[in-house]
C-alpha cells in the first residue's frame, strides 16, 4: 500500500514489517491495530501548495507538480506513477493516485477553520489484490504555511484516533516449524524463516523484502527493504497478557517514527 501520502498506510506498512519468530505460538492468530494508541514523531510531513504548484517536500524523493487537476508523473513511490492535485477551495484539496494507468487512490484534505488541523479522508486500493482501505485521519500543524500558500501547506504530524477499515489494520500470523506465514486482507503475504535471508513479500506492488532478528522470548526486530535499501525498522514486543503487541517503527525513508499497539482478535 502507498506509504508516502496516506496516513492510514503506516499502520499497514508497520504490520507488514511485523513478522514473528519461529515456534513462537504467542504470535499466532489475527491482530488488529488500535489506532487510538498511535504516537507519531521524528520528522514531520512537509508540503507546499502555492502559485499553482504542489510540492511534496518531505518525500524520500521530493517532487513538484502542477495543481491543475490533471495527472502528472512522480518518482520515488513504488505504489504510484502519477498524481493529480485539484484545489477545491482555500481550505480543501483533492488528491488522486494512479499506477500503470489505473486510479488506485483518492483522498480529500480539509483544513480546520483555525488552520491547525488537517483531516484526510479517502480510499486506497493500491494493495496486492486491490481490496480498498478506507480511512479518515488527522494531522496537527507543527510549522506555519509560507506566506501566500494554500492552507494545507506547512509542516504536519499525525494524530492518534484515525478511523481505518479492517482491511488496513489487520494481519494474521501462523507459525509452522521454523517458518512464519503472515497474511493480510489486502492480499500481501510472506513465509520466511527466522534468522534466514530477506524474503520478497508476495503480491506487494512495492516489491518489499523482509528479514527478522529475534531480540527476546517475546520480541523481535523486523527490517523492510526495497531495492537493497532499508525502508523501515520495526521492533515488536508481545506483552505478558499475550493479547497485546507493542510496535515501534522507524521509517528510514522519510525520517518519521510511530508507536502503537495491536490486539489479538
Amino acid at each position: 500500500m502507498k506509504a508516502l501520502f496516506v496516513m492510514a498506510a503506516p499502520f499497514a506498512a508497520f504490520l507488514c514489517a511485523a513478522t514473528p519468530v519461529a515456534a513462537q505460538s504467542v504470535f499466532d492468530g489475527t491482530w488488529k491495530v488500535d489506532t487510538s494508541t498511535a504516537q507519531f514523531g521524528g520528522k514531520p510531513m512537509i508540503r507546499t501548495l502555492k502559485a499553482g504548484k504542489y510540492s511534496c517536500v518531505s518525500c524520500p524523493e521530493p517532487w513538484t507538480i502542477a495543481a491543475d487537476g490533471a495527472f502528472h508523473p512522480i518518482k520515488g513511490d513504488p505504489y504510484t506513477d502519477d498524481v493529480s492535485v485539484t484545489v477545491i477551495d482555500p481550505m480543501t484539496v483533492k488528491f488522486s493516485y494512479r499506477k500503470a494507468g489505473k486510479v488506485n487512490g483518492d483522498e480529500v484534505w480539509t483544513v480546520s477553520s483555525d488552520k491547525n488541523v488537517v483531516t484526510q479522508k479517502g480510499e486506497d486500493s493500491s494493495s496486492g489484490n486491490g481490496t480498498p482501505v478506507t480511512y479518515e485521519t488527522q494531522q496537527t500543524r507543527v510549522a506555519a504555511a509560507p506566506a501566500g500558500a494554500h492552507a494545507i501547506s506547512g509542516s504536519w504530524r499525525g494524530k492518534s484516533g484515525a478511523t481505518v477499515s479492517d482491511s488496513g489494520t489487520m494481519v494474521t500470523f501462523r507459525t509452522e516449524g521454523d517458518n512464519l506465514t503472515m497474511t493480510y486482507p489486502t492480499g500481501e503475504s510472506v513465509t520466511a524463516r527466522f534468522g534466514g535471508p530477506a524474503v520478497t513479500m508476495a503480491n506487494d506492488p512495492g516489491n518489499t523484502m523482509v528479514k527478522f532478528v529475534r531480540t527476546g522470548p517475546s520480541s523481535f526486530v523486523s527490517t523492510m527493504m526495497r531495492e537493497g535499501k532499508v525502508a523501515s525498522v520495526t521492533t515488536v514486543t508481545v506483552r505478558p497478557d499475550g493479547r497485546t503487541l507493542d510496535y515501534s517503527n522507524d521509517n528510514k525513508r522519510n525520517g518519521s517514527t510511530a508507536k502503537f499497539t495491536a490486539t489479538k482478535q
